[in-house]
């Protein structure tokens, strides 16, 4: 491996990682049960080894949302040196507070629609029901901010996709969409390795979302109930657009139901009965790629994912492979203070990315093109799911 951070340090510091999981795992009985992703992530001690100011600048920002996962103040923004909270918002005033409280920030507004119009503003971090996502994405960027946004980019439509995407052209603004896997130390050390010519050609990847699901999580508007496991596709489908920058071609897909109560039929808004979807992807390589989201059935839980090609493969941190150098394959180093977060430690590498993209008007790794081209291949997955795995095209975004 180049530079100074060697493998050794890159298994050491995903070996504390893992450790720690070993150790929340085991935590009194009585304690709550944090929602999967939530986990509390240990302070490692060599997050901020080589971080450097880029900038004295402060963005200033606004959050949106603060609903069961608390996402509005999960990824940090509040602790980094270049960001100022100016404002945050909920629709329900208690939440409004107590994520006003978690981001020490003073000034609220009742609804999204109203924070957009602070002139104080320029970045927004949408963190809130996932329908709602594109729709609030972009009446941020028709106010001339900057916009992240909690996954999915969209929520089981085409028509919002393809309005997303022009308003993030037309804008000329920064849009992010904070999927996790892509700062997993796996998913981001397959990028770095593929980047640099690691694997060649991929000819088969994997994808995996194993999140139980026999009681509900609550929702705004009961959007969870009953849900379709690959319309919230991401966190698998970033195991081959997140490490290649390509998009899928086409799919066939199929679904099963494990009986949950909230998934009979007539039982959610959707009339969905699949607790579970495998989608078999033709990706622009000319390779293949399995990804699913299941919720249930029973498992380790969490997302995982492998590729392989043509001149190595990978799972999980180990490479296996004809490159005998390795790039860098540790996660840039975080400011003091920003905490890594849940995830895998993906939530303060997101924020951080999101914020150097802006100090150094460059594009964000997950950009609308990355996003769309994660998430509309999960719509059109639940089509082919639908019609017994019919064979269907997939739209493409690029810029």
């Amino acid at each position: 491996m180049n530079g100074s951070r060697s493998r050794r340090s890159f298994l050491q510091t995903v070996g504390l990682g893992t450790a720690a999981m070993g150790v929340c795992a085991s935590a009194p009985a009585q304690k709550k049960k944090p929602i999967q992703g939530f986990e509390e992530t240990p302070t490692d001690p060599n997050a901020s080894k080589g971080w450097k100011p880029v900038s004295d600048r402060k963005i200033r920002v606004g959050i949106v949302g603060y609903g069961t996962c608390r996402f509005g103040a999960a990824f940090s923004f509040q602790n980094h040196p270049n960001v100022d909270i100016v404002a945050v918002s909920d629709l329900f005033p208690d939440r409004c507070a107590a994520l006003a409280k978690a981001c020490r920030c003073e000034k609220t507004y009742p609804s999204l629609e109203e924070l957009v119009t602070d002139d104080a503003i320029e970045a927004v971090f949408v963190a809130t029901d996932a329908p709602s996502h594109a729709r609030h994405c972009i009446e941020v960027l028709k106010h001339g901010k900057h916009v992240a946004c909690a996954v999915p980019a969209v929520y089981g439509s085409l028509e919002d996709a393809d309005k997303l995407f022009e308003a993030v052209k037309t804008s000329g603004l920064k849009y992010m969409m904070f999927e996790t896997s892509c700062y997993h130390a796996d998913c981001y050390a397959m990028r770095q390795i593929y980047q640099a010519g690691g694997f060649g050609r991929l000819i088969y990847s994997e994808g995996e979302y194993y999140h139980f699901h026999s009681h509900q999580i609550g929702s705004y508007k009961d959007w969870r109930v009953g849900a379709i496991p690959l319309w919230y596709p991401t966190h698998s489908t970033a195991y081959y657009v997140g490490v290649t920058d390509r998009p899928f071609t086409s799919v066939s897909c199929t679904g099963s139901s494990a009986g949950f109560a909230p998934w009979q039929p007539g039982a959610n808004q959707y009339n969905n009965v699949f607790t579970d979807q495998i989608g078999l992807f033709q990706t622009a390589e000319g390779g293949t790629s399995r990804m699913l989201m299941c919720m249930g059935i029973h498992s380790k839980g969490g997302e995982t994912g492998r590729v392989f090609g043509e001149q190595g493969w990978m799972e999980g941190t180990q490479y296996r492979g004809t490159m005998k150098e390795l790039p860098d394959l540790l996660r840039p180093p975080l400011p003091p203070g920003v905490n890594a977060g849940g995830h895998g430690g993906s939530h303060g590498q997101l924020m951080n990315e999101f914020v150097l993209s802006i100090l150094g008007d460059r594009k964000p790794l997950v950009d609308v093109v990355q996003a769309l081209n994660m998430t509309v291949c999960g719509v059109v997955a639940h089509q082919s799911a639908l019609k017994d795995g019919e064979l269907m095209k997939i739209p493409q975004y690029k810029i």
